[in-house]
């Protein structure tokens, strides 16, 4: 019987150790400086930050955390080390990528080049059905993670589509610093083995399922070694033609999908080597196929946010304003304010500007059943803020540009300097 019981208390001893490890903080760093610039774009969209950088960070931690102890626990049950998974090799190349495009800082591209340069050349001598399985299980926590938290903190911009018109939107950005409890083979000599013996765990005859393949030197004994491996996890993504919780759950069940088929693609490599070719192809082409199919919808779908004959469409709210306190949603459509009829920011704008002791709102709501819901709210003439945040007019600026497949990285960017 597997020890489960032992597993999980020695994951859980071992993850405090992430506090003492210098890499764990200087993630902990660049994550909390990705949050204030959020936090200072949102004081510039809202007139305030909807979350204190303490509490963004906390939460990252936490949910790394949680997120670190469930691919720890898989990993150790499969039987996936570092030395078999080609972390040192993994690594180097994802940053090289990343000077490429962003979105190549991902196992799933690095691990499948080092995949196949080990299938084709025999160099780097790694276990390709290890990395698979590293990289399904790190896609399937991003993915839960996304599904969860994803759309909290959803930054509402003016963004340019290719065809040059502006259209409302929302930028998604999540980090987690994550500590993972990895394996390392050692051969100690046998001779040592009972000043450790106390700290040894049984496991059964049928693990680890990946056979490691090593003959240890003779007196001395073959063992798994489990230490902490500081890691992260990051999402970006964008919502124009569907609202962020609709986005990030899109991605987070196609991330889902993707992992779950290249898990099986790697376990069943173990019995069947030849599977390991599909496997490390199917990891960079299936996760730019999930980003690709991602970006197209929101690309060639109609736009959520932008210019209705019928009214102005909210694209967001400023939390605990008085348009949110009186129950003002993103995609509500206002209709008039005290009778006069609303079409663009600028209405909006020269609407609220009137000195009158009350606001008389008149909106539209699509309930989830595809059905329009008429209401009426009231706000009090002498707030400052009433905190609606309306959909752009075609000639407002644009405070970014739509993402596309385009490369866009400081190798790319720095290249196209020199030709230009």
């Amino acid at each position: 019987m597997f020890p489960f019981g032992k597993i999980i208390v020695t994951i859980l001893m071992l993850i405090p150790q992430a506090v003492l490890h210098p890499i764990f903080w200087v993630i902990i760093a660049l994550v909390a400086a990705q949050y204030s610039r959020a936090a200072r774009i949102e004081a510039n969209v809202y007139g305030k930050a909807g979350e204190t950088l303490i509490s963004r960070v906390l939460t990252s931690i936490l949910l790394g955390v949680i997120g670190g102890f469930f691919a720890s626990l898989i990993l150790i049950l499969v039987g996936v080390t570092v030395t078999r998974a080609g972390v040192s090799f993994i690594l180097p190349i994802a940053v090289i990528l990343m000077l490429i495009d962003q979105r190549f800082l991902c196992f799933s591209y690095a691990g499948g080049l080092v995949s196949l340069s080990s299938l084709i050349f025999g160099w780097p001598e790694v276990g390709v059905t290890d990395i698979m399985i590293l990289v399904a299980v790190l896609h399937l926590v991003e993915g839960l993670l996304i599904r969860f938290t994803g759309s909290q903190g959803a930054l509402p911009l003016y963004m340019k589509t290719q065809e040059g018109q502006v259209v409302g939107g929302f930028v998604l950005q999540k980090f987690w610093p994550m500590p993972i409890i990895s394996m390392l083979l050692v051969t100690p000599p046998a001779s040592e083995l009972h000043s450790v013996a106390g700290g040894l765990i049984t496991m059964p005859d049928w693990w680890p399922l990946i056979k490691p393949g090593i003959v240890p030197p003779e007196g001395h004994e073959l063992l798994f070694a489990m230490f902490l491996i500081p890691a992260a996890l990051g999402y970006g993504d964008f919502a124009i033609a569907r609202s962020p919780e609709e986005r990030s759950a899109r991605t987070a069940r196609d991330l889902l999908v993707f992992s779950l088929v290249l898990l099986g693609l790697a376990l069943a490599s173990i019995p069947f080597p030849p599977i390991q070719w599909i496997a490390a192809i199917f990891a960079p082409v299936g996760h730019e196929l999930v980003i690709a199919s991602g970006r197209r919808g929101e690309i060639v779908g109609p736009p959520l946010f932008s210019t209705n004959p019928r009214g102005l469409v909210v694209l967001d709210v400023v939390p605990d304003s008085p348009a949110a306190n009186v129950g003002f949603k993103s995609r509500d459509l206002i209709i008039s304010i005290n009778g006069r009829q609303i079409r663009s920011p600028e209405e909006l704008r020269t609407a609220f500007g009137a000195y009158v002791p009350w606001y008389y709102i008149e909106a539209e709501r699509f309930r989830t059943d595809g059905t329009k819901e008429r209401f009426s709210r009231s706000i009090s003439g002498t707030v400052e803020r009433i905190g609606l945040i309306p959909s752009p007019s075609p000639d407002d600026d644009a405070h970014a540009k739509v993402p596309m497949a385009s490369l866009e990285g400081p190798l790319v960017r720095w290249i196209r300097k020199i030709r230009s």
